[in-house]
């Protein structure tokens, strides 16, 4: 009886103590949709990621170049002059390196980055797949139509397990023809592009930051906007890692 007695008061303060903290949570501002209040860089060229500071943060990276998948279901964030957020971080230690490492990164890189080219070869690193016959093996979506209802086609997204699907990215010629001229039952992305590269250059990208916040704060920015403004498209978790 007492045990009991105990357990009950026990959880009656922690349930309290809960409702402190939703009404705490409550009054903490995230960034707004359009990341009005958030400094942000045009990146160009190399000396450009120089103005991104090497200390931990979140991070968004926007651009107006036509990202034609995406590595989840559910709702992206809408448009914003003209271009889109792609992609959402946050960092510990070095918001410029990992930056760098998205947009201006080596096409040898083993370790993750942002996927939108193609990686010309067979890989046996941290690679993700364009495209896979194993149903097993995780793959992007793209756009694509099922069957006419009442006339209309209507709009739905489809993995890339159809070899001809992977013509629906947005590809150089240079890629289109590896693609045509290979026979492979995976093909790769590259870890991370180059914004210098033909395909990207006639194209901007921003990165919006924020820094010099501690963990637990910028954890709660990235779920929270998340949350309120949706998941880019090229993230491949609501949350965690």
């Amino acid at each position: 009886m007492v045990i009991k007695s105990k357990t009950c008061f026990s959880k009656s303060i922690w349930q309290k103590e809960e409702k402190k903290f939703r009404k705490l949570e409550e009054k903490i501002r995230i960034p707004d949709r359009f990341l009005n209040e958030v400094d942000c860089v045009i990146l160009k060229e190399e000396g450009d990621f120089d103005c991104i500071p090497r200390t931990g943060g979140c991070y968004w990276i926007w651009t107006n170049e036509p990202v034609k998948h995406r590595f989840h279901k559910n709702k992206i964030p809408g448009k914003i002059n003209k271009g889109e957020i792609i992609y959402n971080g946050i960092v510990e230690d070095n918001i410029q390196g990992r930056v760098k490492h998205h947009l201006f990164g080596d096409m040898k890189a083993t370790w993750s980055g942002i996927s939108l080219d193609i990686y010309f070869g067979k890989s046996r690193s941290h690679r993700k797949k364009i495209f896979s016959t194993n149903k097993r093996v995780k793959v992007p979506y793209v756009v694509g139509y099922s069957n006419k209802k009442n006339g209309v086609n209507s709009v739905k997204l489809i993995s890339i397990r159809n070899r001809d699907l992977i013509f629906k990215l947005f590809l150089s010629k240079k890629e289109k023809f590896f693609i045509k001229s290979r026979s492979q039952k995976e093909y790769y992305f590259r870890n991370g592009i180059n914004i210098s590269d033909p395909k990207h250059r006639k194209y901007l990208f921003k990165v919006y930051f924020i820094t010099g916040l501690k963990t637990l704060y910028r954890e709660y920015i990235e779920q929270k906007w998340r949350e309120k403004f949706a998941l880019p498209k090229l993230c491949s978790y609501s949350k965690g890692r």
